[in-house]
């Protein structure tokens, strides 16, 4: 009997079978976050519904799954990094003076053009906007990971969150473009999931876990 692709942490199975992944994200995980966590020991993915983001309560006491399967986390993160329209994708390389930069690629015809030219810090953890008129992306310009976003051409970039020394890491869209979560080692020392609206105000904790939690995918 294949392995069900959702069970819940109630009733963990030891014992995962391996299956080949398809090419698409399931249709059970639409709309669905998913993430890295070591509640269990080692990392493993757990999907939780989005329905608690915007709850008083939070997501402490959201029903999760384990994810048995590693495929619909990947296929996930690849979406982030590609248009809405399906005609660009975005890449991260390092640019003539070795820094990492994001570049859009046009897939029709693979024309590349750098969008981000920062000069002491990479660039990288690109996620297009669901709207298809933002980019959310990780720089280190200022000595630590911090978010920003832009326009899909490069121009009017903004920062989104200040830390002393904390970063912020892999920013997701939600299904709507409205809301960013991500992950952060702020006030914990640990990694965190957290939210904050799109144009970065509302920042909080999504998760008060007591685990690390970590590489979060809002499926689309």
């Amino acid at each position: 009997t294949p392995l069900p692709l959702l069970v819940p942490v109630s009733l963990l199975s030891p014992t995962p079978t391996a299956t080949i992944p398809p090419g698409n994200s399931p249709e059970s995980l639409r709309g669905k976050i998913v993430f890295w966590s070591d509640r269990l020991g080692d990392p493993k993915l757990f999907v939780m519904d989005p329905a608690c983001v915007n709850s008083p309560d939070g997501c402490a006491a959201a029903v999760q799954f384990w994810l048995t399967q590693d495929y619909p986390h990947r296929l996930g993160w690849e979406e982030e990094s590609l248009s809405p329209d399906r005609q660009a994708r975005l890449l991260v390389q390092p640019d003539t003076n070795q820094i990492l930069q994001i570049f859009k690629k046009d897939l029709a015809s693979g024309q590349v053009n750098g969008l981000t030219a920062f000069e002491k810090g990479s660039s990288f953890d690109p996620a297009w906007s669901p709207r298809g008129d933002t980019i959310a992306f990780v720089s280190t310009e200022t000595g630590n990971d911090e978010l920003y976003v832009m326009d899909v051409d490069g121009t009017n970039p903004q920062r989104l969150t200040f830390n002393s020394w904390e970063w912020d890491k892999h920013p997701t869209w939600s299904p709507d473009g409205n809301q960013i979560i991500f992950y952060s080692n702020r006030e914990t020392g640990r990694r965190q999931l957290w939210v904050m609206n799109a144009d970065g105000t509302g920042q909080r904790r999504l998760l008060d876990s007591p685990y690390g939690d970590w590489d979060p995918v809002w499926i689309k």
